[in-house]
């Protein structure tokens, strides 16, 4: 025999207590860690994609070799920027959060001081 989750849900629809038992599955928690996964990704390759159209209108505009240089220069240094930003949002999102220390109180009831 399987074991049931209990839910805080008293008195609720057997669909309601079968719904708040699948958000508290390990499942949901990587379906949703997926779809979050999923749209960062999107967005930083439309994002980029963008970057991307910009810099051929930007070329097209360009009159001598330093124009394009410049122009050059400045999309590579956004890209960098942007590849480093992506980064550091994959990362914090693939980076659970540490629970936090109950803060101990000093004796008229405020937080102590370190």
């Amino acid at each position: 025999m399987t074991s049931r989750r209990t839910t805080d849900a008293h008195g609720a629809s057997k669909t309601i207590s079968s719904f708040a038992d699948l958000i508290q599955a390990p499942t949901a928690n990587s379906l949703v860690m997926s779809q979050r996964l999923a749209l960062e990704a999107t967005r930083f390759w439309a994002r980029r994609m963008r970057a991307y159209a910009d810099q051929m209108e930007t070329l097209a505009c360009c009159r001598s070799p330093d124009d394009l240089a410049s122009a050059q220069t400045k999309f590579l240094e956004r890209m960098r920027d942007d590849y480093a930003a992506e980064s550091e949002a994959i990362t914090a999102m693939l980076t659970p959060e540490e629970p936090r220390a109950p803060r101990r109180r000093g004796n008229g009831g405020t937080e102590a001081e370190a």
